[in-house]
């Protein structure tokens, strides 16, 4: 039984790849992004931009209740242009915590040129939380939520300091290290060896992908049997070609 302390996530969205994109289109991510942060762990969560410190300042507002403030508008419209400017981009935030190791949503772009010229983005979060069972269910629902309005996109999780990349059976490629979001139709008769698949579909009722759950509990890369479970849900997806490369989504 491993001692409870606190684990530190790091979760992301892999964003459709496009040729072009306006800043309204980052601005409605963020927001989607932001309220199933919300709908799961604060209420009413007030984010700011982030700089050099997770300590933040009121007036560096960037989204509350009410949505996304001016200044929030015009610091994502900055960013976006830096895509073009530049050739990629990032601009982070976090909550109201004023702890010293608080929740950091990052977004970066950046234009790729193979196997065309496309721009790449991501959104991922950064939180630390307790290591127990109910910080489980809540990292399960939180990545489900995000599945629901991110159904087209892979969804990762990494599990720093008790499963991280380099613990992966195949480093290049994402992983089932907890949870992932896999955007295909998958059957829990393929899948004996996970904890749970929960199907995602869309508003017509038909099944869009699947939210895999490996583990009942966080993995621990010592545990012989949660290695065990993780590399043949990852070898199964890799052979149905559902294991992509991290820099090719």
């Amino acid at each position: 039984m491993q001692e409870t302390y606190d684990i530190q996530f790091d979760i992301t969205i892999y964003l459709p790849r496009k040729p072009a994109f306006y800043y309204t289109e980052i601005e409605r991510q963020l927001g989607s992004a932001f309220k199933v942060y919300q709908a799961q762990f604060v209420p009413d969560e007030k984010i700011y931009l982030l700089k050099n410190t997770v300590k933040v300042n009121d007036d560096k507002l960037v989204y509350d209740k009410t949505g996304f403030t001016e200044f929030g508008t015009k610091k994502i419209t900055s960013a976006w242009k830096r895509i073009e400017k530049q050739g990629d981009t990032q601009i982070s935030f976090t909550d109201g915590s004023q702890e010293d190791v608080g929740l950091v949503i990052t977004y970066t772009a950046m234009k790729c040129f193979m196997p065309k010229e496309e721009i790449k983005s991501e959104i991922s979060f950064f939180l630390t939380k307790p290591d127990n069972s109910k910080t489980v269910e809540q990292i399960i629902n939180f990545v489900t939520g995000l599945a629901k309005v991110f159904s087209d996109n892979y969804i990762t999780i990494v599990v720093d300091n008790r499963f991280e990349r380099p613990d992966y059976l195949f480093r290049a490629r994402i992983s089932c290290s907890l949870i992932a979001y896999i955007p295909a139709s998958l059957q829990a008769y393929d899948f004996p060896e996970a904890h749970k698949l929960i199907p995602i579909n869309n508003k017509e009722g038909k099944q869009v992908g699947t939210v895999i759950v490996s583990l009942d509990h966080f993995p621990y890369r010592k545990n012989i049997e949660d290695v065990k479970t993780i590399n043949r849900l990852d070898l199964r997806l890799r052979e149905l070609k559902l294991l992509p490369k991290t820099r090719e989504l």
